[in-house]
């Protein structure tokens, strides 16, 4: 079960909130996958969707607030086969058009059967009203990836009006929604973190908000421990190539017989290094006659390998 059908599926569950903000989510829904269509008599609403739950949402809404039973009814998806598609149809002129002037889609003052551009200022003047049709609009075409894969969160419509109207609403809450092309439709989406989780919250998903935070957590703690292991194993590794180059230096010196003329200090370095490959500098200093710290055994080491390079190059 994906985290988008999680949110979803709380958003859904809420109860209804006072009048005006549930307009504002019919709106939303109506504009992100809904079809209007306007015969001699009046219009017709009709909203499509995968989802069960949303599509009683709808439904449910429309009931309550305007009195208005539409026909709903589901089919397989000729697009996806194994998605079942849902419908709810408001065939009645006068009950489609009560609730297309309410949501501010058809201008109440106009016989016309152009619709108003964008998002009604009016149907999301308040804050409340604002997260009422995000909520909708994320329920009907919205999406937001796992947090454990990435962070993204989209509203997809088909206009681009409508795109750009949700774009302002989402930022008018402090956000940086951006708006992009795909293919045939416009998304609104966020990639930042924190804004995602800000929207969750404007949205009122307080449950998929902490298991989002929960997973990031979780997330970042892992990375953190992934590059933590990372860097020990390249400390490790460059570790044991240098002790490598060390002894193999230290090999060559004795095998052109020029350790008696290798001070005392550099003798009891490279023989100490050679019964102990695996040991630290610090250990190393430690098991000096005269100990010393990591900085005097590297520079008497790095002595030996200077001997050594300068015997390859036909040195004395």
């Amino acid at each position: 079960m994906s985290f988008s059908f999680e949110v979803k599926k709380e958003l859904c569950s809420k109860n209804e909130a006072p009048r005006h903000c549930n307009i504002a989510e019919i709106c939303a829904i109506i504009n992100t996958c809904g079809t209007i269509s306007f015969t001699e008599s009046g219009a017709f609403i009709k909203i499509q969707t995968e989802s069960a739950s949303v599509a009683k949402r709808y439904f449910m809404l429309i009931k309550n607030n305007f009195n208005v039973s539409g026909s709903l009814s589901s089919a397989k998806s000729l697009k996806f086969k194994k998605n079942r598609q849902y419908s709810v149809l408001i065939d009645d002129e006068a009950a489609a058009g009560k609730i297309l002037n309410a949501a501010g889609i058809l201008d109440s003052n106009s016989k016309s059967t152009n619709l108003n551009k964008g998002v009604n200022a009016l149907v999301v003047k308040s804050t409340c009203c604002k997260r009422a049709y995000i909520r909708g609009a994320f329920i009907s075409g919205g999406s937001v990836t796992t947090p454990e894969k990435g962070y993204h969160i989209e509203f997809v419509n088909h206009d681009a009006d409508l795109s750009a109207a949700l774009s302002l609403i989402i930022n008018s809450f402090g956000l940086n929604s951006k708006v992009t092309v795909r293919k045939s439709y416009y998304v609104t989406y966020i990639k930042d973190v924190d804004n995602i989780i800000d929207l969750i919250n404007v949205m009122d998903a307080p449950i998929s908000l902490m298991n989002f935070e929960n997973a990031r957590i979780l997330k970042d703690m892992r990375n953190n421990v992934n590059r933590r292991v990372n860097c020990e194993t390249a400390n490790i590794n460059k570790t044991v190539d240098a002790a490598l180059k060390q002894i193999d230096d230290i090999k060559y010196i004795f095998e052109q017989k020029k350790q008696e003329h290798l001070s005392d200090q550099l003798l009891e370095i490279a023989e100490l290094r050679l019964k102990n490959p695996e040991s630290s500098l610090k250990e190393l200093g430690n098991m000096l006659t005269r100990p010393v710290g990591k900085s005097g055994v590297n520079h008497r080491l790095r002595k030996l390998s200077e001997i050594a390079d300068d015997l390859r190059a036909g040195g004395q």
